[in-house]
């Protein structure tokens, strides 16, 4: 509880909130003081008064309008008291917009994890966001995600701990297209969401080879805590999260892409919804019909995969070695067509 519930009078804690759960239920009509009154247990007019003083000495923001001929002066919650524990609809939607976008990128795990929660906060909902919540639940869609299913869901605690008391790990990994699981003894750094390629992946160093892995957290088997440890390098592993595009990372310094894409289409979706890619700027020409798009990434594989679905419509412009393989590339596929 955010704050210690303040009475004075015949306004008792029980009385107090009752009022802002009134207030609450009115919704935007607000409560006018008779009706306030009444539904406060018949009390006197001068008791709600007391009522609304006490709430706002405590944090809340309580509105007054006029409405009505004669104009009579209804009361309306803007904000709760510090000590309110109601869950607005409003807050009760992030939680689920960001279940889904979670589950829309591969992410399963945190999805429940964010049920969780979401169970708890709807016990203190009110009857009225409750309704609202409902409706706006019913009217959201997230579309074009991918599914990657955790296998190991007890794996994640032992991670969590990892990144919490900066210790080393041992990991059973099972590789894209391996029948088996490899082992690896790892120090953790960060958990990423990527969202080019879908899913949650685990950046991590590997002392014996002297290199940073990015393990997809769906092919992580089994995890056990191990001692203390550090990378000898978080400057490297920062860099490497920072500028990682599809889960590719590499340690290197970053090079910076440029980018002529063409069509007045891709143009403006760009400029309404520019990606997030790091260090990502975008200059349309006068005529909107084309534009240079720069970026900075650490793995060739990163950018390639996000140029390469733009295809003729994209031209690299630089690195000159990157212009060669997005090239190559093309090459080789439309020879499948011929």
């Amino acid at each position: 509880m955010a704050g210690a519930i303040r009475t004075g009078g015949l306004v008792d804690c029980e009385r107090l909130r009752l009022a802002v759960q009134l207030l609450r239920e009115a919704g935007p009509a607000g409560l006018t003081k008779q009706q306030f009154a009444k539904k406060l247990g018949g009390v006197s007019l001068r008791t709600v008064d007391r009522a609304v003083q006490l709430l706002e000495e405590q944090g809340a923001r309580i509105e007054r309008t006029r409405a009505g001929q004669p104009a009579v002066i209804h009361f309306f919650l803007k904000k709760g008291p510090s000590w309110d524990e109601t869950i607005s609809a409003e807050a009760r939607l992030a939680l689920r917009l960001a279940s889904l976008m979670l589950a829309q990128g591969g992410a399963q795990l945190w999805q429940e994890k964010i049920a969780t929660i979401e169970r708890l906060a709807s016990e203190r909902m009110s009857n009225r966001d409750r309704k609202v919540f409902q409706q706006l639940q019913g009217a959201v869609r997230v579309q074009g995600g991918v599914e990657d299913p955790v296998e190991s869901p007890e794996a994640l605690e032992p991670i969590l701990k990892a990144l919490e008391a900066g210790k080393a790990l041992r990991l059973d990994y099972r590789s894209a297209g391996s029948a088996k699981a490899k082992e690896h003894e790892v120090v953790p750094c960060a958990l990423t969401h990527d969202l080019y390629s879908g899913g949650t992946f685990l950046l991590a160093w590997e002392p014996s080879r002297r290199r940073a892995l990015n393990l997809r957290l769906s092919r992580i088997l089994q995890a056990k805590l191990l001692k203390a440890a550090s990378a000898p390098s978080p400057e490297a592993l920062e860099r490497a999260a920072q500028f990682q595009i599809g889960g590719w990372v590499s340690t290197d310094e970053p090079f910076e892409v440029q980018v002529r894409i063409e069509g007045a289409n891709w143009v403006q979706s760009m400029k309404e919804a520019p990606p997030a890619l790091p260090d990502f700027d975008f200059k349309p020409t006068r005529d909107g019909k084309s534009a240079l798009a720069t970026f900075r990434a650490n793995h060739p594989s990163g950018p390639e995969r996000w140029i390469l679905q733009f295809g003729d419509a994209a031209e690299v412009l630089a690195p000159e070695w990157l212009r060669e393989e997005i090239a190559e590339r093309l090459e080789k596929a439309l020879k499948k067509y011929r």
